[in-house]
């Protein structure tokens, strides 16, 4: 199962993309002397930074009410070569540079096919930096608030050879990535929303070894179908019934699993008052 991390109603504007310098903000100790000389040196360079000839293409196939965020990270060919090292913000020491470049594909309310071009290469001045990695946050939402929406992992490693048993690209120069993606449902413990019922996402398949050397001019197609049943965050906290999947109250002591015999407990969705899920009444 795909590790996950829960969706904030507040997160607006994605940071990722500046990773290293946001870091550096948050938790600097540098004099201002050496601020203006970080800046002095990586404000120009960074105007130098070019995409270099080659590139694959990643495209999705995405359902409705899903969306895609991807950032393509680059690493130095040689870290010793001109302009590939850096300075760290946190400690003011040399470390090798590290470029992430991302977009986003915004959830749509239909089904949407997208088909978006990947550098092999990037150049900040005279350092030549080669794609490392692919990380996409594969965006669902259920509903219609803010805080209705979150987000599961998915990775492409790219390797200067990859895994033998990793699957290539077919005669078209297409590989196709399957994933499936199931929603968890659970009662919240927001104070906010208690006893409301919020969802998790989770994408098997969603990642694939790639090798360097294969990518140029290839697609890589990111295939994402949604499981029409859903399920549980977490097991024996809901019991399934012809009507659908009833909560139960949990064993004395705080353990989160169902009392035996188990003890049902209402729920809210929607503004309703619910015995049920998904249909809330039997």
């Amino acid at each position: 199962m795909t590790t996950q991390r829960y969706l904030s109603s507040h997160r607006s504007i994605r940071i990722r993309h500046l990773r290293l310098f946001a870091l550096g903000l948050a938790g600097t100790t540098l004099t201002a002397c050496s601020w203006v000389g970080v800046i002095a040196t990586e404000g120009p360079l960074l105007l130098t930074e070019r995409r270099g000839l080659q590139s694959f293409t990643l495209s999705s196939e995405l359902p409705a009410q899903f969306g895609l965020s991807v950032t393509a990270w680059y690493g130095p060919v040689d870290e010793n070569q001109l302009n590939c090292q850096v300075t760290n913000l946190h400690n003011n020491k040399s470390q090798a540079r590290e470029l992430g470049k991302g977009f986003d594909i915004p959830i749509n309310t239909t089904a949407a096919s997208t088909s978006r071009k990947i550098p092999l290469t990037y150049y900040v001045g005279a350092c030549e930096l080669r794609l490392g990695k692919v990380e996409m946050e594969i965006d669902g939402r259920y509903g219609e608030q803010r805080w209705q929406q979150t987000y599961a992992d998915a990775i492409f490693y790219i390797h200067k050879r990859a895994p033998e048993d990793e699957q290539g690209f077919d005669k078209n120069g297409t590989r196709q990535v399957d994933t499936q993606c199931t929603w968890l449902f659970q009662q919240s413990k927001a104070k906010s929303r208690l006893g409301e019922i919020s969802k998790l996402l989770t994408c098997r398949g969603a990642g694939a070894n790639l090798q360097y050397d294969q990518l140029a001019g290839k697609t890589v197609k990111l295939a994402i179908e949604v499981n029409p049943e859903e399920e549980p965050y977490r097991d024996d906290t809901w019991i399934k019934f012809p009507s659908g999947w009833k909560p139960c109250l949990p064993k004395e002591g705080g353990w989160q699993r169902c009392q035996k015999p188990p003890v049902f407990k209402t729920f809210q969705m929607n503004g309703q008052t619910c015995t049920v899920y998904p249909g809330c009444t039997e």
